[in-house]
């Protein structure tokens, strides 16, 4: 790698093109189907982390685990 930096210094190569297909990532199906899971989780966890907080804000009364009702 410092030999390439030294060399387009040097002006005996170019810079590299970042959108040559060797600088792009090959993306497989698994690789897509966890990336759309990640998101849905999130925002399923962002819907109750927002319920929760409303529920804060309104000071809704609590669920007594230990009533045997």
């Amino acid at each position: 790698m410092i030999r390439k930096v030294y060399a387009l210094v040097a002006g005996e190569c170019s810079p590299d093109n970042p959108d040559s297909p060797q600088h792009q990532e090959v993306l497989l199906g698994g690789h897509l189907y966890g990336s759309i899971i990640k998101e849905k989780l999130e925002d399923w966890l962002n819907g109750i982390k927002a319920q929760i907080t409303q529920d804060v804000r309104r000071k809704v009364a609590g669920v007594d685990f230990l009533n045997s009702k």
